[in-house]
């Protein structure tokens, strides 16, 4: 009688185990750890603005549980000494994190904390599209970050880490 029960409790956990992996295996592709490659403003002309340099850094990690949370910084940051340095690196940098939701090409994140507080309380909608290891978002056209009273969008492409 023990016998059967340890087998049967042996066949259970090989079950939920085996379960467990083909959820695994079934996660949105947007899930994971992304690093940026490149990340460039589109203005009202259709010319690309490598406005963070030819190199930003970035990362991008999207979480099986619904959460994503993105830091990018511009090339060449210099250390912030004094208030005019940590003023600059704060123009070069965005944050946030939210729990986010997936809405056809759509990737919505419901931002909770974010280097701009303006954007707390907000959803950033943007468009994705996978090709193979990278990923290609674009935001929506909004007032511009670098030519006031215009309207752009943010192009980024980011990478799968193995």
């Amino acid at each position: 009688m023990l016998n059967t029960i340890c087998k049967v409790a042996m066949a259970f956990g090989v079950a939920v185990l085996i379960g467990a992996a083909a959820v695994a295996d079934e996660r949105h592709p947007l899930v994971g750890n992304w690093k940026l490659v490149s990340w460039q403003v589109i203005g009202e002309d259709g010319k690309p603005q490598d406005v963070f340099g030819r190199a930003p850094s970035g990362y991008l990690v999207i979480t099986p549980e619904g959460r994503s949370i993105v830091l990018t910084t511009a090339t060449g940051r210099k250390p912030g000494t004094d208030d005019t340095a940590r003023a600059a690196l704060q123009k070069s940098m965005l944050s946030h994190s939210g729990r986010y939701r997936v809405e056809g090409g759509d990737f919505i994140t419901s931002v909770d904390i974010s280097w701009n507080e303006e954007w707390n309380g907000t959803e950033q909608r943007r468009h994705y599209r996978i090709e193979g290891d990278k990923l290609f978002i674009e935001t929506a056209p909004a007032p511009s970050m670098v030519s006031p009273g215009k309207t752009d969008f943010r192009r980024l492409v980011w990478v799968r880490e193995p």
